[in-house]
């Protein structure tokens, strides 16, 4: 079995037939749901997707169906999917805060316990709709009472110990917006955060060099503080057409959301916005002398 790490080409902010704003027919009764997760997850494997994140707003009603699909997923000849290649979905939720005044994506282990994900919600003072409901509930910011910043945001979630240490927050660094962290005035809740790593909606080929001077740390007023950037689609359209548009590659050897964090910490070497292509130089041989216990080799 390998074991090793490997680059996947994820899309991590993927939004169901819940989301508000979704663009065609729904999916509101069991039946519709498992039908729809089948064909988001054949959607994913045509546009050679590995892993993507289900992001919808506040909720996680929807991620069980698509996780299960996943687990039983099958080939063009009606056979199984060898575990090894199927798609890896990581729950997650789109956050809005009210302080900073912006949106994060808060992204839960592969393989974080389904039956403790309300938790998730109640430790962050969310009411979702109920699960038979068409659509999560109206969006409404987390108050600051609640949530001050995104280091009390860490340190809340964190105050749990099934879910300390199998989270990670990817706030919202997108070139322009309402959602974005990179607004004037923002400063001091971006060099004062925990978070090594972000999301923008689309490619970051497509920023300014005002902001690509912030995220790459060289911006005084935000700390000098470098983070990664992922690029998502913001797919929420039932014909999958903006699913995979915009993806980065990262590099883990188990789907966790401590992988995700040391990947936006190297991402050198084990995050990119292209396919990333085997090195032109590589090791062939390697001769060892002067070992005091191996002797030569």
């Amino acid at each position: 079995m390998d074991n090793g790490a490997h680059f996947y080409k994820c899309d991590f902010q993927v939004h169901t037939p819940r989301d508000l704003g979704w663009s065609g027919a729904d999916a509101a009764t069991d039946k519709d749901r498992k039908a729809y997760a089948e064909e988001l997850v054949l959607a994913c494997r045509q546009k050679g997707l590995g892993a993507i994140a289900i992001t919808d707003h506040h909720d996680f009603a929807f991620f069980p169906y698509i996780k299960r699909a996943a687990q039983d997923e099958v080939n063009d000849h009606g056979a199984p999917i060898d575990a090894a290649q199927r798609l890896i979905v990581f729950p997650g939720i789109e956050l809005t805060l009210t302080a900073p005044a912006c949106q994060a994506l808060l992204i839960l282990d592969a393989e974080f316990p389904e039956n403790l994900l309300a938790s998730v919600l109640t430790a962050l003072a969310i009411t979702p709709a109920p699960t038979a409901d068409p659509k999560h509930a109206a969006i409404k910011r987390i108050p600051q009472e609640v949530v001050g910043s995104l280091t009390e945001l860490y340190d809340k979630l964190s105050t749990h110990d099934h879910i300390r240490g199998h989270f990670t927050v990817l706030p919202n660094v997108t070139e322009t917006g309402h959602g974005t962290l990179l607004r004037s005035g923002f400063g001091n809740f971006y060099k004062s955060m925990p978070c090594v790593g972000g999301y923008t909606d689309g490619p970051i080929s497509k920023f300014g060099k005002g902001n690509k001077t912030i995220l790459s740390g060289q911006n005084r007023d935000y700390g000098f503080k470098a983070i990664a950037v992922i690029q998502t689609s913001d797919n929420r359209k039932r014909n999958h057409a903006d699913l995979g548009t915009h993806t980065t590659w990262i590099k883990w050897s188990e789907p966790t959301s401590e992988a995700l964090r040391q990947a936006c910490l190297a991402k050198e070497s084990r995050l990119s916005h292209e396919d990333p292509a085997l090195p032109s130089i590589w090791i062939t041989s390697l001769t060892i002398s002067n070992s005091k216990f191996l002797g030569r080799v």
